[in-house]
Order: C-alpha cells, then sequence, then structure tokens
C-alpha cells in the first residue's frame, strides 16, 4: 500500500502508535496522527553480551538514541544477543556493564531503553530467552530509563506464567507485545492466550502503557479484529 493510506489504515483499524517504523515513514505516519514509538538498536544476533561487541555497539546505541530523541521516539529497542557457548552469567555480566552506562545516557536524552527477550524456537541461541534474564537485569541497573520489553508470544512459548510474570514485575515493564500462540498469528479467542482476561488483570496491577500486536497478519482486516479483541479487557 502507499504509506499515506497504510498509516491512515492503521488510525482507522484503532491504533495511536507504531513501532520500528522506518525513518523515511516518520512524517507520514505522524501526519497520519500516530505516535512514534520506538526504534530498534543493534545487537540481537552479534550483542552486548559478548565484550568484544561493546565497542561498536556503545558507538551505534548512543547514536540512536540521540536519533530517538531528537526526533521524539520514546523508546529504543536493545538486545542479548546469541550465546554461541558462552555461560550466561557471564553474558548476563557484560550486559550490565553495558546498560547500565547506555540507560544513563538515554535518561539525560528523555528515552527509555527495552531490552527485550526471544524464545529460542525462533531464534535459536538467543541467550535473553527467560523472562528472569531481563527482569534481574532491570533491577540490576535500577534506572527508570532502562525496562523490559515482555513480549507475551515468546515467553508463553518459553513455558512460562506470563500472567504472573507481568502481574508480578510489572514496575520493570516498559512495553508489551502479544501475538497468539503457538503459531504468533492472530490474537484471537482460538488461541491458547486469553488475552481480554490478561488485558484486565495487567491492566488492574497498573500497567498504562501500550500493547504492541507484532503478530503475523493476513491484512488490516486481522488488525482492526485484534484491537477489538484486546479491548474487551480494558477497563
Amino acid at each position: 500500500m502507499d504509506p499515506a493510506a497504510y498509516y491512515r489504515a492503521v488510525v482507522d483499524a484503532g491504533c495511536t502508535a507504531v513501532e520500528m517504523a522506518t525513518q523515511e515513514h516518520w512524517p507520514v505516519a505522524r501526519q497520519a496522527g500516530l505516535g512514534l514509538l520506538n526504534i530498534s538498536g543493534p545487537g540481537a544476533g552479534e550483542g552486548f553480551n559478548h565484550v568484544e561487541n561493546h565497542p561498536l555497539l556503545l558507538v551505534e546505541v548512543r547514536k540512536t538514541i540521540e536519533l530517538a530523541a531528537a526526533n521524539g521516539v520514546e523508546q529504543v529497542i536493545v538486545f542479548s544477543g546469541n550465546s554461541k557457548g558462552q555461560a550466561p552469567r557471564d553474558g548476563f555480566k557484560n550486559c550490565l556493564e553495558a546498560f547500565k552506562g547506555l540507560a544513563e545516557v538515554a535518561r539525560e536524552a528523555g528515552t527509555t531503553l527495552l531490552f527485550e527477550m526471544f524464545n529460542t524456537f525462533d531464534h535459536p541461541d538467543y541467550q535473553a530467552s527467560q523472562s528472569s534474564y531481563g527482569f534481574e537485569l532491570a533491577r540490576a541497573i535500577d534506572n527508570p530509563a532502562f525496562k523490559v520489553l515482555y513480549d507475551v508470544y515468546h515467553m508463553y512459548r518459553m513455558g512460562e506464567d506470563v500472567r504472573q510474570d507481568l502481574v508480578a514485575n510489572l514496575e520493570w515493564i516498559g512495553h508489551l507485545h502479544v501475538a497468539g500462540g503457538p503459531k504468533r498469528d492472530f490474537p484471537g479467542s482460538a488461541q491458547a492466550i486469553d488475552y481480554p482476561s490478561l488485558v484486565r488483570d495487567v491492566q488492574l496491577a497498573g500497567y498504562n502503557g501500550f500493547w504492541g500486536l507484532e503478530f503475523l497478519s493476513t491484512g488490516l482486516q486481522e488488525l482492526s479484529a485484534a484491537v477489538k479483541h484486546l479491548s474487551m479487557g480494558c477497563r
């Protein structure tokens, strides 16, 4: 679709912001009335969990923070990287060292770093494949500019109790992604995850942020249907 027509249709579907939009589309998305929620930094594969990657990644993420801040983008998504045989505790220590300083850079710039966990079915060897990795990292950094991006689909695939995780760790969560399980498709009533009740419980626990619709969609009709389905649980 023409970008302008696409973003107007996204607004008509009930969305109020977009994620990870390409920079060339930012003016068009804003003109349609959408907020620019986040952009993705580097390091999903060759990540901060390996210190040899720090010199390059630190520079690149700082540039991404500056870009976000200069353009009113609220969040920058960051990652652990793949294990490559590394012990998780070693990778955690390296991530902590890097993100502690970057979180302060983000705080001064008025942005927030979002640390994302992936499942190892779709992302083999990704190190931060358990929610505890991200939550422990956020607690250790203890900076309001460093939060967890909790993807319900990813953590469901890893066998976690997503409802309990979200409610118990809400103070460390900066954003949520949703998709149906186990196929990452439309998050409707036929899926294993009861999203209306999850939305209700998480909002009652105090979450008032966005629910990012990161599912494999067949088209804009599904996007609109997903907004309506999740909204059934809104207060």
